[in-house]
């Protein structure tokens, strides 16, 4: 069962009721946390292209253009969007009317921050409620692929129920580590850099599952009382705009028993540079 967490609240007044900001699947509800003025989810209003498949994967040299294989639909209509890649030298320029090389220019390196734990919901646990972690982030372009997707709507697609839209955009194959001091959070992971534009950019990096590496256990984010808050997922989420570089800890729970529970997204921590979506 999905509902809002808002709704939730209202009906236990045991816990503190949250706004629904941060945008998720139909099959989730969302929190916000947002005791201490947050940046709020570094992705929420920039489109997410995730109802799609690739058409083919194009490779551009020069003035070459090789086509490559075309996947097949997804579901009985196929995806709402076809993402059409074509593959771009990191110097090569783009629709965007910069190249991928001169947007990271001022982007890569370690950054000292904070990761502060909000205040909010009330089921956080002591342990980490309110709490702030010493955090270097680094976003590493380490010869990654770059490519320009071109998105278009699936006519064979029914879109009754589809909100989003199909849009263009530039990905940066990019690494990128979330450290904190003590370890709790010693992650050195794979993403994608998203250009929508050639002022700012997005990342999602999923870390549970497959599972952190650092000592943080996220059976210890939400107090031990009924009902259960059972954290499922774990990514962080981040947003650079000019040489701002910030975002949010993001977690996905279910709360109450799997049969009947209620599924909720949202942020849990901020850290970096305050940026508005």
């Amino acid at each position: 069962m999905a509902l809002s967490l808002a709704v939730l609240f209202a009906c236990n007044p045991d816990k503190a009721p949250i706004d629904s900001t941060t945008d998720a699947p139909d099959t989730e509800t969302d929190t916000d946390s947002t005791a201490t003025d947050p940046p709020g989810d570094p992705t929420e209003n920039v489109p997410d292209p995730t109802a799609t498949t690739t058409e083919g994967d194009t490779t551009t040299e020069g003035d070459t253009t090789t086509e490559g294989d075309t996947t097949g639909p997804v579901g009985e209509d196929g995806p709402a969007c076809i993402d059409t890649p074509s593959v771009l030298a990191v110097d090569a320029e783009t629709p965007l009317g910069i190249t991928a090389e001169a947007f990271l220019a001022d982007k890569l390196g370690p950054r000292e921050t904070l990761l502060t734990f909000s205040e909010e919901p009330l089921s956080l646990s002591d342990m980490w409620r309110g709490v702030t972690l010493p955090l270097t982030v680094e976003l590493r372009y380490e010869g990654g692929e770059v490519r320009w997707i071109d998105s278009e709507f699936n006519p064979d697609h029914e879109s009754d129920g589809f909100g989003g839209e199909c849009v263009d955009r530039l990905e940066i194959d990019v690494g990128f580590d979330f450290v904190t001091d003590g370890l709790e959070f010693d992650e050195h992971r794979d993403a994608v850099l998203q250009l929508f534009d050639a002022d700012s950019a997005q990342l999602r990096v999923k870390l549970l599952p497959p599972g952190l590496n650092g000592s943080f256990d996220p059976a210890t984010l939400y107090k031990d009382e009924e009902p259960k808050w059972t954290v499922t997922g774990i990514e962080v989420g981040a947003r650079l705009e000019g040489v701002g570089f910030g975002g949010e800890l993001l977690n996905e729970v279910l709360v109450g028993e799997e049969e009947d529970g209620l599924a909720g997204f949202g942020g849990v921590a901020f850290w970096g540079d305050p940026i508005d979506p």
